[in-house]
């Protein structure tokens, strides 16, 4: 085989590594939680949102996040999911302009369901709170920063920016904190 002809064969493997990549992103569904908008609503689809790949911005890159917002990756095996599917539900909360809402008497909540991922909200207190939505995402963006493991699978817990009382998780979708 040439070197050229070698050359075109890599390029047409690597071209078909990508499409391959696009369906399957293609075939994930982008679920919005309870009283948030639909995905037609904000005139989007779930494979704009899974386009949109890893985000260019970052989380806060200082420690006081960590330790202000008890911030943590995992906590288990169990808890962890394509970070994919992670940055695609980061990607429809920071499109949010409202609260994402969560129940009184510690129930779990869910802002956002994509592929096997979830984002879920839990009150700290006995008290329903809120937090912008995209103060959420900056919460599932600081997972995505720092608990993304070498598999690519993501996973981990915080309190939403801004607000200490709502607890944001992004797990698989299966998975309950205990």
């Amino acid at each position: 085989m040439t070197p050229v002809a070698r050359l075109s064969s890599m390029i047409l493997g690597l071209a078909s590594f990508g499409v391959a990549r696009g369906l399957a992103a293609a075939n994930r569904e982008v679920v919005p939680g309870p009283g948030l908008p639909s995905l037609a609503e904000l005139g989007i689809t779930s494979a704009d949102l899974y386009n949109m790949g890893r985000p260019v911005e970052s989380s806060m890159s200082d420690t006081s996040f960590t330790s202000q917002y008890g911030a943590k990756c995992g906590p288990d095996g169990d808890a962890y999911v394509d970070v994919d599917d992670i940055i695609a539900c980061y990607h429809y909360l920071r499109r949010l302009n409202q609260n994402c809402v969560v129940p009184d008497n510690h129930k779990p909540s869910y802002f956002c369901v994509a592929g096997a991922g979830k984002v879920t909200g839990q009150s700290v207190t006995p008290h329903s709170t809120s937090s912008p939505c995209r103060n959420v995402a900056k919460t599932v963006l600081w997972t995505i920063d720092h608990c993304t493991r070498p598999d690519r699978t993501v996973a981990g817990v915080g309190k939403a920016w801004g607000n200490g009382d709502l607890l944001v998780g992004s797990f698989n979708k299966d998975y309950t904190l205990h």
